[in-house]
Parts: C-alpha cells; structure tokens; sequence
C-alpha cells in the first residue's frame, strides 16, 4: 500500500472562480458560497495578471473552477488561451473543474494544457435534478468522463460526492463502479458539508459508519489510490478519518488534523489531493 499523504492546498496551490461569486446553478447544497473563499479572475486577461502575482508568491500550480451554467458546465472557453499561458510562460501545474463536457471541448482542454480534470462523477436523477437543479440524466455524466478520458487531458480524477440525495447514500455505489473500470489514479470521494444560508443547511451529514462503508466499497473495486478530499464536515475529522486510516481504506486525506499527519508520518504536500504521483513533487512540505 503507498505511503499514506496529506494534502494542504493554499500557499503553493491555489483555487481561482473565474466566475467570480456567481453561480448560475446554484446547487441546494452549496448555492456558490464556497466560491466566495477564492481567488477571483473572471476576464482572460485577470486570470493571466492573477496567475502572475500568484507565481511571484511562491504559487506553483492552480486550480481553475467556478460557478456553472445552467446546462452543468463551467465557461472556461474563452480563458484557454490565458490557461495555455499559465502552462507555457509560468510552468505552472493546472488543474480544472469543468463540469460536463463534449468530446470537442475535452480536447480544447488537453490543447490547452491542463493537467488534471477533477470531474465529479453523479449518477443519481434526484440529485441531478432536483439538488442540483439539472435537466440533465445520468448518461450525460457517463458520456463526459468518457470522452475526458478518451481526448481530454492527461490525468482525470473522478470525484463522488456522497449523500447528496438529502443526507442518504442514492447510487453513489454504482458511480464507484464506473470510476473502477477506467485506469484510475486516484478516486476522490467527498461529504456532503451542511452549509448554513442554504436549503440543506438543516440535512444531517452522513454517518461514520455510512462513509465507511462507501469507502469500503471502492477499495476494493478501485485499482489506483483512494482519497478523501476537502469537502467534508468538521465533525467528520476526529472520527472518519483516524478510522479510515486504522481500517487501511485511504491513502490521501485533504486537510486533516495536524494531529493525525504526525501520528501517522504521513507525506505531506502543499496541493489539491486529486494529483497525480508524477505531478506531486514540486508541492512535498
């Protein structure tokens, strides 16, 4: 089994909204208030003069997302030719959050550079449609991974977001599933966080006991690494993760408690978790 690794994003990685505060989703569980916490650049030329104050600091690679529209889709067209830039002129490593995507618009981001997509990965129709708010079906989320992994970028991280459905496991299973039969790096499985000004506020969050057996399930359907990435309650830290570690079901934990990481030796990186090992040693602390 790898070495388990920690993952702080923040002082060499940061996390850009080129949508600035806006969302045009608005997810009933989140309805953009975490894209108030970063960095913002909503014109191509901002992103460029934003990627450059960010390397003077000391930032080595960036995560690009956003608010999405109402088809699913973050706007990032127009900012390809500033990501190119980040790439070519900075060396930066660059990670997107795309949302759905054609087979045209994967290789528009592999054109331009990107070196991971974090895709989040939901196969459930209550979710997508009335959580998220998405005329969408589960077969567009199937045909998008597909085609990242067919003509998109290098390295694709699905994402599983649990108990999305209103605070219950829905079929969060089966997308473990469909992950498993792509060669993985790494699959990213996340909590649902009750965030307050939201209409889920008031959900309670999965049990322990719950997530434990979701990732039970992907270790041993999944071949490449399992983590668990930023989107989690805080609750959760002082008892799913010490149990994750003690049961052997992950090997990457984003933002966990200081405590656990020396307990543990854990390796430690300045990143987002959903990295691949190739990319991962210009961000080792």
């Amino acid at each position: 089994m790898p070495r388990l690794k920690a993952f702080f994003p923040g002082e060499m990685y940061a996390s850009i909204s080129i949508t600035g505060a806006r969302c045009w989703l608005n997810c009933k569980y989140c309805m953009g208030r975490y894209l108030e916490f970063m960095e913002h650049a909503t014109t191509p030329g901002e992103l460029r003069s934003l990627a450059r104050r960010l390397w003077r600091r000391g930032v080595r690679g960036v995560l690009i997302s956003g608010g999405y529209t109402r088809d699913g889709k973050l706007p990032i067209k127009p900012f390809l030719p500033a990501i190119e830039y980040i790439k070519r002129e900075l060396g930066m490593v660059v990670s997107v959050h795309p949302g759905l995507v054609s087979k045209e618009e994967a290789r528009e981001l592999r054109r331009a550079g990107v070196d991971v997509v974090d895709f989040e990965l939901i196969l459930d129709p209550v979710v997508i449609r009335e959580v998220k708010g998405l005329n969408r079906a589960p077969e567009d989320f199937l045909r998008s991974l597909e085609a990242l992994y067919e003509e998109g970028p290098p390295f694709v991280a699905p994402h599983v977001p649990l108990g999305l459905r209103y605070g219950e496991l829905g079929r969060e299973l089966e997308a473990i599933d469909v992950a498993a039969d792509y060669d993985l790096h790494v699959l990213v499985l996340l909590t649902l966080i009750p965030t307050p000004g939201t209409p889920m506020e008031g959900v309670p969050p999965l049990s322990v006991g719950e997530v434990l057996r979701a990732f039970r399930y992907a270790r041993r359907a999944v071949k490449g690494e399992v983590a668990l990435g930023c989107m989690r309650p805080q609750v959760h830290k002082d008892e799913l993760d010490p149990a994750l570690v003690g049961e052997g079901l992950v090997d990457r934990l984003a933002i966990p408690r200081r405590r656990l990481v020396k307990e543990h030796g854990m390796e430690v990186y300045g990143c987002c978790c959903s990295l691949p090992v190739e990319l991962l040693e210009p961000f080792k602390l």
